[in-house]
């Protein structure tokens, strides 16, 4: 969760990726392609600094919060989520090394000091063996998902765009594409390569300035309680709820509108959560009932409880 002093411990997550070895073939365009099932290594570049973008903030863009994690932890996942998984992820960052809310993405960080070399850094990390494919994301590509799976679906050496014509990430062959054109950053690797649509163009941007970060969190939001839904969770006015990633919530559970959910938040099933509630980092028990406009941070709610409209647990 943040707070204006920065971002606060949270119960971790462990990730679903399986990062294992295997053969992985597929035929597109009556061409048929083989790698390495986790052969690729994928590569996350957070090299903007505050006053490279539009934010008005001394936070660099990849580490401002988004439904409870920074906007790097978003293209991480995608990342680890791909199909077939890579067997690496480099984050490459000119920020803090150290970075609470990434911990449970499996990617190694890589330290870029200012006005640095980003692929001597990648370089350093990579062995011998490590010649490619690579896909290369902006960090600020917060969006993108299914778009990553078409792009690596088919054959490397090719980029997706913004509508802007922004680069937002390349699928790279070998290591040699990317010694030859690493200097010119994102934008020389994507000219050496073909531009290809998105699968999703409401993926197709980056954050760069606030109106793109709240698309962005519109986009994550939908996501979040789509998979909460189909986990069998009625939302009475879906578009006024918040709902942080760490959130999970019981089945036939009722979230009536303008709740507010944050943190590592576990809402059990047939429960019924008021108008207005704003609950951070709680547990709430099965059966139970928050009649409206209630405040909950750091508690516990028993099973089949019942809070009366304003009431209040835990400390601000």
């Amino acid at each position: 969760m943040w707070t204006p002093r920065g971002w606060t411990s949270r119960r971790a997550r462990s990730s679903s990726v399986p990062l294992h070895a295997g053969r992985h073939s597929l035929r597109r365009d009556n061409t048929l392609l083989t790698w390495t099932m986790g052969g690729w290594t994928g590569i996350a570049l957070a090299l903007r600094g505050p006053a490279d973008d539009r934010m008005a903030s001394r936070l660099p863009t990849s580490l401002h919060p988004l439904a409870g994690r920074p906007v790097a932890w978003h293209v991480l996942r995608a990342i680890s989520g791909a199909r077939p998984p890579p067997c690496r992820i480099l984050y490459c960052t000119v920020d803090s090394p150290e970075l609470p809310g990434l911990t449970d993405i499996p990617a190694e960080v890589v330290a870029v000091p200012p006005g640095g070399d980003w692929w001597a850094a990648i370089a350093s990390h990579l062995g011998a063996g490590d010649d490619g494919p690579f896909l290369v994301v902006d960090a600020a590509a917060v969006a993108l998902r299914d778009s990553l799976d078409a792009l690596i679906g088919g054959a490397p050496g090719r980029a997706l765009r913004s509508a802007q014509g922004e680069p937002l990430a390349v699928w790279i062959a070998d290591r040699a594409i990317l010694e030859r054109c690493a200097a010119g950053g994102l934008e020389a690797l994507a000219d050496a390569c073909e531009t290809v649509p998105p699968a999703d163009p409401d993926e197709a941007f980056l954050v760069r300035d606030r109106a793109s970060l709240a698309r962005a969190g519109a986009v994550i939001q939908q996501r979040l309680i789509r998979r909460l839904m189909e986990g069998g969770v009625t939302f009475l006015k879906p578009e006024t709820v918040l709902v942080d990633v760490d959130v999970t919530i019981g089945p036939d559970t009722v979230i009536y509108p303008g709740v507010v959910l944050e943190g590592g938040t576990t809402i059990g099933s047939e429960t019924v959560i008021g108008p207005g509630c704003r609950i951070i980092d709680s547990q709430v028990g099965n059966g139970v009932e928050l009649k409206g406009w209630n405040y909950l941070s750091g508690v516990k709610i028993r099973n089949r409880a019942v809070l009366e409209p304003y009431v209040r647990r835990g400390f601000d």
